[in-house]
């Protein structure tokens, strides 16, 4: 089981990271865009292939790198939806996420400028539990993975001195 986690892991996350350091990527800007990626592909919006668009643009990183991480935790952003919008809704007090669909179609028919904004009340709440959790995790995640591509950019310059 172990070997079969570590051929995925190798080939969906190390060579994709390992062509774009053959590219002349710094490791420093591999573990940016790897750490930026991710946050960003987690916010509880959709939209985040501009927002990765644009961080690249700002930030002068690998576009190609920062995307590829963004798709990767596509299913982990989908996961963790209704997590933020539950904290969010917890914290404003609305009951926008208690209940089925229908019955939050019921309210939307009922009472629709209310709906709206606890809807959008709570959104925004939500994200702002994203960005708090999203400053750390992106730290750790560069400390984490500048090492390893550190690591990696160094075998690869000394399979190429060979």
């Amino acid at each position: 089981m172990k070997t079969f986690i570590n051929r995925i892991f190798n080939k969906w996350l190390i060579q994709p990271f390992t062509r774009f350091l053959n590219t002349g990527l710094s490791a420093d800007k591999l573990a940016q865009s790897f750490a930026i990626g991710i946050c960003l592909g987690l916010m509880p919006f959709p939209g985040t292939t501009l927002t990765c668009t644009a961080a690249a643009i700002l930030f002068r990183l690998n576009f190609g790198a920062i995307q590829l991480i963004n798709y990767m935790v596509a299913p982990l952003q989908l996961i963790l939806i209704y997590p933020f919008f539950k904290i969010g809704a917890a914290f404003t007090g609305t009951h926008i996420m208690s209940g089925t669909i229908e019955v939050f179609t019921e309210k939307l028919k009922v009472t629709p400028w209310q709906t709206l904004y606890e809807l959008g009340f709570t959104s925004v709440i939500a994200l702002i539990v994203w960005v708090l959790v999203s400053l750390p995790l992106g730290l750790i995640l560069f400390k984490i993975s500048l090492p390893v591509f550190r690591r990696i950019t160094s075998k690869t310059d000394q399979e190429e001195a060979v």
